[in-house]
């Protein structure tokens, strides 16, 4: 289990406040934004962004120091579930995700669907953009992508626009979710290669009247040249 105390460079003991503001200076400098895409630095900014997603919400920093071993005693109980937040939704798609990946993607898409169309309601995703979590919310596209690959073919246009929706017009994830839009569609278009066309058939137009005429004029030339040769 990784440590994400560490990923963070604080202490378990550390506050929420100061796990945010660690957060924020790691999360600025390994941005992809800020490293032309260096896959290295898109690497580090994911387990950055995954310890934050732990540690920042109570409930699942208690849990993990639960199982890490951090705190002894009884695991936590939760009396209420708190309020809605961009961590928790991300930690939601997450699980889903990894659900479907643990099935090797043998799952049934009705519920696959069921679930990501509960998670991302028009009303989640007008939340999710008044928040401006900027991050958590690319985060949560990218893992509704991979999710979206097992759904059925004609419900994933659908998804596609709702995560532009939620891009809110950053190009770079607009441009990876069209890529993946493109991918569906090309492969849609292997497996259901269209019917080969039959060829028209020419109907033969009946002859007009100046070519009737031409023909005519040229057995009358044809037959004054026989006359003359055998005169």
């Amino acid at each position: 289990m990784k440590n994400h105390y560490e990923i963070l460079g604080v202490s378990q003991t550390c506050t929420q406040a100061e796990i945010k503001k660690a957060y924020r200076v790691l999360a600025v400098k390994y941005h992809p934004d800020k490293n032309n895409g260096d896959k290295q630095s898109e690497e580090n900014f994911k387990a950055i962004l995954e310890s934050y997603i732990i540690l920042s919400d109570e409930e699942t920093r208690l849990e993990y120091d639960y199982f890490k071993g951090f705190k002894k005693g009884n695991k936590p109980q939760y009396s209420e579930p708190g309020k809605p937040s961009p961590i928790k939704y991300l930690v939601q798609i997450k699980r889903i995700k990894d659900a479907v990946l643990s099935a090797g993607g043998h799952v049934n898409k009705n519920v696959l669907y069921n679930a990501i169309d509960r998670l991302l309601s028009e009303e989640n995703i007008s939340f999710l953009i008044r928040k401006q979590d900027l991050s958590i919310n690319h985060l949560i596209i990218d893992e509704a992508l991979t999710c979206a690959i097992f759904i059925d073919e004609s419900l994933k246009h659908e998804f596609h626009d709702r995560l532009l929706k939620l891009a809110d017009g950053n190009v770079r994830m607009v441009n990876r979710i069209n890529l993946l839009n493109k991918i569906n569609d090309s492969i849609t278009a292997t497996n259901n290669p269209p019917e080969p066309q039959q060829p028209k058939e020419v109907k033969e137009s009946p002859p007009t009247l100046i070519a009737i005429v031409i023909f005519v004029l040229f057995i009358m030339l044809f037959l004054v040249f026989l006359y003359m040769e055998n005169s």
